[in-house]
């Protein structure tokens, strides 16, 4: 695991392929259901990490390449799709499954908030992380972002796409979605921010979807410790 922060009140990092149960393309620590894993496996995979992180509860969601934001204000709450999810539950793990796009943990020091973000490139162009941080109602002069391994330009190759505002972080058809991250962060007044400058594509340590296709996730994970 890679771990970004660690201090008295919050526990924040990223998980690699290593130290879980899963076998073949899958192998060790995949944490997602629904790439064909063996269900059994992924779930002693989770229980792993719930361990590691001394959780008392992961939550994981159904994610679908959007801009929806859910708040998480009891721990048994069913979730609905999203591709983001606050809280200010002690003790319960926020998990953002990732094999290619970014995985961002944002932090509010002042409310005490956290937040799980899928920052795919549907969800940058469609600014989920303004999104996130309104629905949070935070100052973002209160917010530390981490922005976990993803896939770098010299490796995402998105061809002719239009990504409107975005378009500007395409060069020669490779899009830099750490650049429109941090442009968009920017524009929201966040200035603590702090980027992996892993590529998960070619760092044999992270799952990747465009390298393998068939293939598990690692996450972003973030919990407040009490």
């Amino acid at each position: 695991m890679l771990v970004s922060i660690d201090d008295e009140r919050l526990i924040a990092g990223f998980t690699t392929k290593f130290g879980g149960v899963s076998s073949g393309v899958y192998a060790e620590l995949n944490l997602a259901m629904h790439v064909g894993d063996n269900a059994n496996n992924v779930e002693k995979n989770r229980q792993i990490l719930c361990q590691k992180i001394g959780a008392n509860r992961l939550i994981f969601m159904d994610q679908i390449h959007s801009d929806k934001v859910e708040a998480l204000n009891d721990i048994n709450q069913i979730l609905d799709p999203c591709d983001s999810i606050f809280t200010g539950i002690s003790k319960v793990g926020l998990c953002v499954m990732v094999a290619d796009c970014s995985p961002v943990l944002l932090y509010d020091k002042r409310l005490n908030l956290i937040a799980a973000i899928h920052a795919g490139r549907a969800g940058v162009v469609n600014k989920i992380i303004s999104k996130t941080v309104d629905k949070m109602g935070s100052n973002p002069s209160d917010i530390v972002a981490i922005i976990g391994p993803n896939i770098k330009q010299k490796c995402y190759n998105i061809g002719n796409m239009e990504l409107g505002e975005f378009n500007k972080f395409i060069k020669n058809g490779y899009f830099d979605m750490d650049k429109s991250i941090e442009f968009e962060l920017k524009n929201l007044g966040i200035k603590n921010m702090q980027f992996s400058i892993v590529c998960n594509h070619c760092d044999n340590r992270f799952y990747s979807y465009r390298k393998s296709k068939v293939t598990g996730r690692f996450a972003g994970f973030i919990m407040l410790k009490g």
